[in-house]
């Protein structure tokens, strides 16, 4: 049996109560997300500050990664049999002790601490999340629905990075880092607060596999369900994940680093660079995720990748602050679009018993592809020059639109709306 919410769960999955959970789930992300702005923009320079190496920084990226690459496929399944709502609450308790754990570092390997416990958070809480939403939303409005959960977790970032910069300009760079993360752990136990009070569970009650009182479910049958997923188009898929995931992580250590040494030392006008983008991301995903919806989720991924890999490749090449800014724009808009098309695809491909599972799958490639990534491109940061990581990574995601555009196989989004299913009443 499922949890108890379960008993009103075809009532929750349809109409004004659906978009409240959504609603509420949408509050939750936004508190859990304050840190992350942050964390992208000061984790290596912190990192370095305290003495850590090119390789021991993408270490603190790979670290992360890998707990959610340990964590996610296993807990994928369980959160098909247990329900998403325990996951989710466990997760956000996660986030929380690693925020703790920023705050009281003092030195690398307290960093590598805190990582690990906010690895463990994004294991559970977002792979719960993704299938929630995928619980509550009809194949016609994923994209939405999806882009309505990135887009808070981008203005959580804003928020918080806007915070932060006012402490550490009021205290100082390192009691302004600390005195911030103590926010967010306040912060974030108010998020599990209100994920405790108002997000019910969204799974569908489990299908009865018929057996004799007492016998064991044969192997063949639990199996069923699960290996339904191992079609052309979901391995496929996966694929292109992996791939694409360590072309970004390849750059993600050493972006900020290479920015700070041949565009500008300072590191708020870097942040503010980026501004424009991380607006695009706070307001733009939910809207653009619709395009999916309405022309096929293969158009929005395969356009994003070919322009990240152009932005890629120019980086290099850049000594002024405004030709990035342009850059990160063109690519932020595709990547709104994007990012929900891709989360929705893996519903698309997947049956609504075993989507906790796929979403596991999802996340741990990507995640793996995030292990890989990072340390590789610090590695070749120090050994082979520091434009080489951001070449490769442009070859790494033309090759993935490639494969998008002429290999990857997908269904048309299919399935009423969660609004049209209410107003037929069925």
């Amino acid at each position: 049996m499922m949890p108890a919410e379960n008993s009103n769960m075809n009532e929750a999955t349809t109409g004004s109560r659906a978009q409240s959970i959504i609603r509420d789930m949408r509050l939750v992300v936004f508190l859990l997300s304050l840190p992350f702005g942050m964390l992208w923009f000061m984790l290596p320079v912190v990192g370095r500050d305290m003495g850590a190496s090119a390789v021991e920084i993408g270490g603190l990226y790979s670290v992360f990664s890998l707990m959610t690459v340990l964590l996610r496929p296993v807990v994928g399944r369980a959160i098909d049999h247990f329900g998403r709502r325990p996951f989710f609450l466990v997760g956000t308790a996660s986030y929380a002790v690693g925020n703790l754990a920023y705050a009281a570092a003092t030195n690398v390997a307290g960093l590598y601490a805190a990582r690990i416990a906010q690895g463990v958070g994004s294991g559970l809480t977002w792979l719960a999340a993704y299938s929630m939403v995928s619980d509550l939303a009809g194949g016609l409005e994923r994209g939405g629905r999806f882009g309505q959960i990135d887009e808070m977790a981008s203005r959580g970032g804003i928020v918080g990075i806007a915070v932060a910069f006012a402490l550490m300009g009021y205290l100082g760079e390192s009691a302004g880092w600390s005195a911030s993360f103590y926010l967010y752990t306040a912060v974030g136990l108010l998020a599990l607060a209100i994920a405790a009070r108002r997000v019910p569970e969204t799974a569908p009650a489990r299908r009865a596999i018929p057996q004799e009182a007492g016998q064991p479910i044969p192997w063949s049958q639990r199996w069923r369900r699960y290996g339904a997923l191992f079609h052309t188009s979901f391995t496929t898929l996966m694929g292109i994940v992996l791939l694409t995931a360590s072309a970004y992580a390849l750059t993600s250590p050493i972006l900020i680093l290479f920015l700070r040494d041949h565009i500008t030392s300072s590191i708020t006008y870097i942040a503010l660079a980026f501004a424009p983008s991380a607006l695009i991301y706070a307001f733009l995903p939910s809207r653009l995720g619709r395009i999916s919806d309405r022309f096929g989720r293969r158009l929005p991924m395969g356009i994003a990748l070919a322009v990240g890999g152009v932005v890629a490749l120019a980086i290099p090449h850049l000594r002024s602050i405004w030709p990035l800014i342009m850059l990160w724009i063109a690519e932020s808009v595709c990547f709104a679009g994007a990012t929900p098309a891709e989360e929705a695809l893996v519903a698309d491909l997947s049956e609504p018993e075993a989507r906790g599972l796929a979403y596991g799958i999802y996340t741990g490639t990507y995640s793996l592809g995030s292990v890989i990534g990072p340390l590789l491109g610090g590695w070749v940061y120090e050994r082979c020059g520091e434009a080489t990581p951001f070449f490769i990574a442009a070859g790494m995601l033309w090759l993935g639109a490639l494969l998008i555009f002429r290999v990857l196989k997908v269904p048309a989004p299919a399935g009423r709306t969660v609004s049209e299913t209410n107003a037929t009443g069925a």
